[in-house]
């Protein structure tokens, strides 16, 4: 009886019930012990916490909440969408090779030629630190945490509020899911506040990149996916920017967010609001559900 219940309810609310598996699982692993959530035991700062985070708190549930709402065509269409790799050559540009070149000039431009000599320097660790990394990244974070905030979240909401509204939205519940993640960083509530405040700009010009991207490649989660991961790649203690480019880890937080926040305010006045979606189209979602 229970059960059925609950059915008919995600069924008749498929994102709030997303949001709750996902909120209800990261809080739980909150309260995995320290010792299995250190950073540092994989490339590029991994850890079992964000690993799991991304894969049984938003990958997991959004696969669940759609087999109950769309059956198997809907898991069929959201797996579809989530490892769609065959886009135009220039979406892999936009999500892996021009987020580091614009951070390589925009620390040239503030820091002149010592970014290029350390460059220079430290290439070997572009192999050895920084694209281990970003492999982590993709493979076991980024593109699962994707699938569940714009191969679902996003997607859904398009479907019914345009895109624009879509990402602010997305933004919000986007920005409550890292609570439990930074406390566990953290472990102050001070601490993952102030972060969190600062970042929460930049995570809605993120969205606004993630939701064009994803609109403009066909509705691909893995090139949201891989902006993502170079993203988090570029800016953690091992990836691009500190490792290979030599930058302060708190400069470089501070650069790529302003340069998010810059890049997604262009996609949304170039695109009109409209972040790469045709007047004519719609994710795909809409029409399962109906």
């Amino acid at each position: 009886m229970f059960i059925g219940h609950l059915r008919s309810w995600i069924i008749r609310h498929p994102i709030t019930g997303f949001l709750v598996l996902a909120y209800a699982t990261t809080a739980a692993l909150a309260f995995v012990p320290r010792s299995l959530t250190e950073p540092g035991l994989l490339p590029g700062g991994a850890t079992p916490h964000g690993i799991l985070e991304n894969v049984i708190g938003s990958a997991v549930p959004a696969f669940v909440v759609t087999g109950l709402v769309a059956g198997r065509v809907g898991v069929r269409d959201l797996a579809r969408r989530s490892f769609k790799w065959r886009v135009p050559l220039r979406w892999y540009v936009f999500s892996l090779l021009a987020p580091p070149l614009i951070l390589l000039l925009a620390v040239t431009v503030l820091y002149g030629l010592a970014a290029l000599r350390a460059l220079g320097q430290n290439w070997l660790l572009i192999f050895t630190s920084f694209l281990p990394a970003l492999v982590i990244a993709v493979v076991l974070n980024n593109v699962a945490e994707e699938i569940g905030w714009t191969g679902f979240t996003f997607a859904r909401l398009q479907d019914r509020h345009g895109p624009l509204r879509a990402a602010l939205l997305t933004t919000v519940f986007f920005w409550l899911y890292h609570w439990p993640s930074f406390y566990v960083e953290t472990r102050s509530w001070l601490a993952t506040a102030v972060v969190l405040g600062f970042l929460l700009l930049p995570h809605l010009a993120s969205r606004l990149i993630v939701g064009w991207l994803y609109n403009g490649s066909g509705s691909s989660v893995l090139i949201a996916g891989l902006f993502h991961a170079m993203h988090n790649a570029m800016v953690n203690p091992t990836g691009l920017g500190v490792t290979v480019y030599g930058v302060p880890q708190t400069d470089i937080l501070v650069i790529i967010s302003g340069l998010a926040i810059l890049t997604g305010g262009i996609i949304a006045v170039a695109t009109r609001g409209r972040l790469g979606l045709k007047r004519s189209s719609q994710s795909g979602t809409d029409r399962l559900y109906e």
